[in-house]
Parts: C-alpha cells; sequence; structure tokens
C-alpha cells in the first residue's frame, strides 16, 4: 500500500483500497471492539468475584484480630468486677492499687475506675478524675444503670489529654443479691488498633470502620469523614462475613461492603471497598495502545509535578531550618549578652546598696543614690525580658496579677501604633491572679496585640478585654475542653484581613508565617500556644476573612493573692561568724560580696579561680561552713566545682549564683549537690535571707 501511495496509484487502484479500507475498517474495529468487549466483560466478571472475597476474607480476618485486641479489656472488666464485691473491704489504697495493676497488665487501658451505685467515683487508678466526682449522668453510667443485661458498654470516642483517641468501656458491678452496686469503667486507648487498619489498608483501595453495636461510629481508616446517612439497618441486613453491593447514601456510587460482628464485644467490623475503584483494572485492561500512552504521559507529569511539590517541601524546610537556627544563634547572644551584663549590673546594685546604707535618709546624696537603684531595677527587669527570650532565665511560678502585666504591655503598645489604628481596651479582672510568670504573660499579650496590629495595615480597631469567668458545668472549645472553675480570659481582637480557612489549622505550627521572608519567624503563635498550655490554659480562636480575627486566651484562675511588692521586713538576719567561701571570677563582685557579706555578721574568704578555690578546699575542708560560687567561670564551672566539693566533704552547703541557665542548670545543680541556686545580679537581702535559711535549716537537722 505505501509503495502504491509512492508510486502514484491510478484512479482505479486508489478506488480499491478505498473500498477495501471501508470494508475491512469496520469489520476489523468490529472484531476489536467484540474481543475488547468480551475481554472486558471477562475481566469485569473477575474482578466482581475476587473483590467480593477480598472484602469478606478481610472482614473476617479484621473483627478475629479485633476481638483479640479487645479480649484483654474485656476479661480485665469482667475479673475487676467480679473482684471488687468480695474485696469491698479493703482499703482504698489497696484497691486504687488493684486498679492500676489491672491498667498495667493491658497496655490498651490508660485509667479504670471504680464508681459505686450513686455514680460517684469512689476508685481510681489515676487522678485525672478525682474521687468523689460525680459521674451519674455519663451515657455509660445511665446505659449500665438501666440495663438488665450484664455486658460490656462502649461510649462515643472520645480525645484524651495526649491528643489520642479512646473509649470509655464498662461493665456492671452487682451486689450477692444480684442487685445493681455500681459499675467499673476503663479508659481504653485504640490508636494501636488505628494503626493496625492503616497498616492493612492495600494502597488505600479498601476502608475499615469500627462501630458499635448502635452503628455509632468509633474508628474509619483512611481517616475521612463516615458515610453520611447509612443506618444500622443497611449494615445488619446484610449477612455476617458476606459481602454485598450497595449504593452510598453519600455520593450515590456503588460499593461494596461487608460487616462481621466482633466476638465477645458490642462492636462491627465493616470493610467496603469503591466499585469505581475495584473496576478500574478492567477499564485499564480495555483502553488501546493511544491511551496508554496517554497514561504515560499523564503519569510523567505526575511524576514531575510530585517531585517538584518535593523539591518545594525541602525548600521550605530548608528555610525553615535557617530560621531555627537564626534564631538558636539569636537566643544564645541575648543569653550571653544578659549574662555579662548581669555581672556589670550586680556591681552596681551592690555598691549601690552599700552607698544606700552609709547615706543620710533625706539628703540629696540618698535620693540620687534611690534614683540609681530604681534604674537598676528597671534594668534588671530588662535582663529577664532578654532571658525569657532565650529562654534561659531562672524563673519560677508564682501568684500573677494578670491586670496589671496586660495594662503594662499595652501601654508600651500604645506608644508604636501607628496613627490609623485604634486601641480599646476594657480590663475587668481587677485583682485575679493566675500561676504563672509575669514575662511569660508579657509575651503571650505582646505577641497576640503585634499581630493584630500587622494584619490591619490599612489601620482599623485592635480591642482587648480582661475579665474574670466562672464555668459551673465543662465548657468545650474548638481546640480543648475546659473544666468547671474559675477563669481569666483574654480577647484579643482585629478588624484586620481574616485568616483564611485553608490555613487555620497550621496557625499554631512553629515556623509557619503567612509574611514575607524577612518580616516573620513563625514563632509567635507557636510561643503564646507553648505557654499558655504550660500554664494549663487553652486556645480558642475565630476568624473570617475580610473582617477580622480574635483570640481568647483561657487561663486557670488562682485562690492565691500576688505576693505584695513590699512586704519584706526592714532588718535582715546576720550570721553569727560562720565562714563563706566565695568563688568568682569578677574582682569587682568577688570584692562586692566578701564586702557585703563581711557587714553581714558572716567570716568571707574570696576565690578568684575556682581551682585554687578546690584545693584550699581540700587543704581544710571544716574550715568552711558555706560555699558561695558563680557557674559561669573560666576553669571550672560552678556545678563542676560543687560536684568536687560535695565528693570531699558530703552535706556542705553550697549556694551557686548564676543569671544564665534555665531549669537544665537547676537541674543540674541540684544533682552535683547544690543546696539552692541564686539568681543574679543578687542583692543585699538575697544573700543575707538565703545563707540565714541553709544554716537554720542545716541546724535543725543537725
Amino acid at each position: 500500500m505505501f509503495r502504491l501511495l509512492r508510486r502514484g496509484a491510478d484512479a482505479g487502484e486508489h478506488a480499491r483500497l478505498r473500498a477495501g479500507l471501508v470494508l475491512l475498517g469496520p469489520i476489523i474495529i468490529a472484531a476489536f471492539a467484540a474481543s475488547s468487549a468480551y475481554d472486558g466483560w471477562r475481566a469485569y466478571r473477575h474482578v466482581i468475584i475476587s473483590t467480593n472475597r477480598e472484602v469478606e476474607n478481610l472482614t473476617s480476618a479484621l473483627a478475629e484480630q479485633t476481638a483479640w485486641s479487645w479480649a484483654g479489656t474485656a476479661l480485665l472488666l469482667t475479673r475487676m468486677a467480679r473482684w471488687y464485691p468480695d474485696h469491698a473491704q479493703l482499703s482504698p489504697q489497696q484497691i486504687d492499687q488493684a486498679l492500676a495493676g489491672g491498667v498495667a497488665s493491658v497496655p490498651q487501658v490508660r485509667a479504670m475506675r471504680i464508681i459505686d451505685a450513686n455514680g460517684l467515683v469512689r476508685y481510681t487508678s489515676d487522678d485525672t478524675v478525682p474521687v468523689g466526682k460525680d459521674l451519674s449522668t455519663r451515657s455509660y453510667f445511665v446505659a449500665q444503670q438501666r440495663s438488665a443485661a450484664d455486658d460490656l458498654f462502649i461510649t462515643p470516642p472520645l480525645r484524651t489529654l495526649s491528643g489520642r483517641s479512646a473509649v470509655i468501656v464498662s461493665r456492671k458491678i452487682l451486689d450477692a443479691h444480684g442487685r445493681f452496686a455500681g459499675i467499673v469503667s476503663a479508659v481504653v486507648d485504640f490508636t494501636d488498633l488505628s494503626h493496625l487498619y492503616a497498616a492493612v489498608m492495600l494502597r488505600g483501595q479498601f476502608t475499615v470502620e469500627l462501630l458499635r453495636d448502635d452503628g455509632t461510629l468509633l474508628v474509619r481508616r483512611p481517616a475521612a469523614p463516615a458515610l453520611i446517612g447509612r443506618k444500622l439497618a443497611a449494615l445488619t441486613a446484610l449477612r455476617p462475613g458476606t459481602a454485598a453491593r450497595i449504593r452510598s447514601p453519600m455520593d450515590g456510587q456503588r460499593e461494596f461492603i461487608a460487616v462481621a460482628p466482633v466476638p465477645s464485644v458490642p462492636l462491627m467490623v465493616a470493610v467496603t471497598r469503591s466499585e469505581a475503584i475495584a473496576l478500574a483494572i478492567v477499564e485499564q485492561e480495555t483502553i488501546h495502545g493511544a491511551i496508554r500512552t496517554l497514561l504515560l504521559v499523564l503519569l510523567g507529569s505526575a511524576t514531575i509535578v510530585v517531585l517538584l511539590r518535593q523539591l518545594r517541601r525541602v525548600e521550605q524546610t530548608d528555610l525553615a531550618l535557617r530560621q531555627s537556627q537564626k534564631m538558636e544563634a539569636i537566643g544564645t547572644l541575648a543569653g550571653g549578652i544578659a549574662h555579662d551584663f548581669n555581672n556589670i549590673l550586680g556591681a552596681i546594685v551592690g555598691y549601690g546598696e552599700l552607698a544606700q546604707q552609709q547615706a543620710l535618709e533625706g539628703s540629696p546624696l540618698r535620693r540620687y543614690l534611690d534614683n540609681i537603684m530604681q534604674a537598676a531595677g528597671r534594668a534588671r527587669a530588662l535582663i529577664d525580658r532578654i532571658l525569657g527570650f532565650s529562654r534561659s532565665g531562672l524563673t519560677e511560678r508564682v501568684p500573677v496579677r494578670v491586670q496589671a502585666v496586660v495594662a503594662e504591655t499595652l501601654q508600651l503598645l500604645r506608644a508604636s501604633l501607628q496613627p490609623k489604628v485604634r486601641l480599646e481596651q476594657d480590663l475587668r479582672a481587677a485583682d485575679a491572679t493566675v500561676i504563672g510568670d509575669e514575662t511569660r504573660l508579657h509575651q503571650v499579650t505582646m505577641n497576640l496585640c503585634t499581630n493584630a496590629v500587622q494584619a490591619m495595615r490599612e489601620g482599623g480597631v485592635l480591642r482587648v478585654v480582661l475579665e474574670r469567668v466562672e464555668l459551673s458545668a465543662p465548657h468545650a472549645l474548638e481546640r480543648a475542653r475546659l473544666p468547671a472553675g474559675a477563669y481569666v480570659r483574654l480577647t484579643v481582637s482585629d478588624t484586620g484581613t481574616g485568616i483564611p480557612p485553608q490555613i487555620v489549622d497550621r496557625i499554631f505550627d512553629p515556623f509557619f508565617t503567612t509574611k514575607s521572608v524577612g518580616e516573620g519567624t513563625g514563632l509567635g503563635l507557636s510561643l503564646v500556644h507553648g505557654i499558655v498550655a504550660d500554664l494549663g490554659g487553652a486556645i480558642e480562636m475565630s476568624s473570617e476573612v475580610g473582617k477580622g480575627t480574635t483570640f481568647q486566651i483561657w487561663l486557670p484562675a488562682s485562690s492565691e493573692a500576688a505576693r505584695p511588692a513590699a512586704s519584706q521586713p526592714a532588718e535582715l538576719p546576720h550570721g553569727h561568724g560562720e565562714t563563706v567561701m566565695i568563688v568568682d571570677d569578677e574582682p569587682p563582685l568577688l570584692s562586692l560580696t566578701e564586702e557585703t557579706l563581711a557587714g553581714l555578721g558572716y567570716e568571707p574568704v574570696g576565690f578568684g579561680s575556682s581551682v585554687a578555690a578546690l584545693n584550699a578546699f581540700r587543704a581544710g575542708a571544716e574550715r568552711f561552713d558555706v560555699v558561695l560560687t558563680d557557674e559561669v567561670m573560666p576553669e571550672l564551672p560552678g556545678t563542676e566545682l560543687a560536684r568536687e566539693i560535695a565528693t570531699i566533704r558530703p552535706g556542705v552547703l553550697i549556694l551557686l549564683m548564676s543569671g544564665h541557665g534555665g531549669p537544665y542548670l537547676t537541674e543540674r545543680a541540684l544533682a552535683a549537690g547544690v543546696s539552692e541556686v541564686l539568681r543574679k545580679p543578687l542583692q543585699r537581702r538575697d544573700l543575707a535571707e538565703s545563707l540565714a535559711r541553709l544554716l537554720a535549716r542545716s541546724a535543725g537537722v543537725t
């Protein structure tokens, strides 16, 4: 044919070729179509049969595996329900220990409780639910109380404080006369079971659902919204373990489904597979070469897209790593600067106090010195802010008046606001306190307000409300559940651009930011979330694009009053000639400390080198009553010096001075034998009270 075309065939030959194509073409196409249709029908029947078999086998296997996973829990509850009536005379501690032993024997069980017939918690394996708490209105208690049968009852899924999925499983307790005497309940974590279901998904083509016998969904893998409108009757109508095809009420697509009850547990396992997915194999086998080529092109394109997305993720990861290293370097630098400035400020504060003692009350010199000490106090507060940023400060949890912190933060913020941004504040918390740290609370308020201002580049209203809130019942938030009690609620709202819905779930992720490079680190909200969670609070956020964003910070209120600012006694405790070894590589601070301790009635012996101090202690350990050492020194750090001294003379009193290191330094110092850690810069009162406290404690022990 090609030779004919090349040499230019005559009209007759062209006609015969045309007729042959017209005749043979449809025949060949029809034959190919018929063959493809037959092969497609055979493939279709094979897929239907094999898919039914796969769904049936997988459902039966998962039902047995689920029963095995729940067997320990069911046996534990049955055994405890029978054991308790015969051992109710034991002490609460013994029964609590028995519950804790049961929890330890079954990995899935996180906690167990015994609840009496009135719904009150009598015994518990942990302290998440206190003894005496009324649970009479809980669904599992009501169900067991009303049920005539002695069966397990499983609640709908709930989320634990650690973020894991769990249910509460309960069994009735009967007294010697067969009457209802309460229940024994267990918090069962089925995260491991979810992982099991996820592991057998066969490339995601199957969906596994674990349901209660009333149709309530407990687990669905892959994670996705459950089929809306599916009724329990549609499931129970199937013969157990036999697959069938039904039409999904959610999208109208047909799917294969098999349901099997879980032996000995009021649960069901349902396995489904989309008919469209199952028949995709048939479609792939019937397509012709051009479609396969197109698929290969599409596959190659998809591969390129995946590779580009992966490259983008790598670039984002590198950027986040650089940001993390930058913030870590800045934090380290801030901590180092604060440490050096602490030494300078320590000399200013110490010699300022000594000068105050020599100046006459009411004289101009005394007034000048008082102003110097006030400025030094502000400098010390500034260092605390720097150390708070570097997270290396020595902080303590104390009752803090939230309103004072918020008011101070807003006063600082007001000075830097743009003219187009109006600040409205409504602070109604009065003297309400929370257990925390002023610096951390300042960071929370400042970060939220700064983000709000940045969202209003064209101007708007920043509104800050602080109030006390009493919750008479547990209150559910979007990201947490608050127990009943007293709270301090901080609300920060703006009229800015709002947060798009597609990124709402990521706003608290570290290093996630919508700002341009160089404008934000992505640490602000993650820092707020960490601080609030550390204080036992919760965050609630609502936003609408184009209208603004509102953040609510819930912090548990404390019944303790804030520490008074000036409640210190006028007289400082003095020593009685005790010998104090002082170790500090800063000569001005060493001289200052010696003079201060001498004025307090102690006999100071100073050393500018930690190695020299260690040699002196080895030569005469009994000479010294107390060792006072700095932490950061060139030859031997204070913690290492304390470890060596404690080895030479166990039980010796050691005070460590540092303005840099954080809680890890405290843990390391206590492990090395340090009696107490003092924050620099030290004041005369700090030394006097700490020494008096340690010496009195030592005298009491001996």
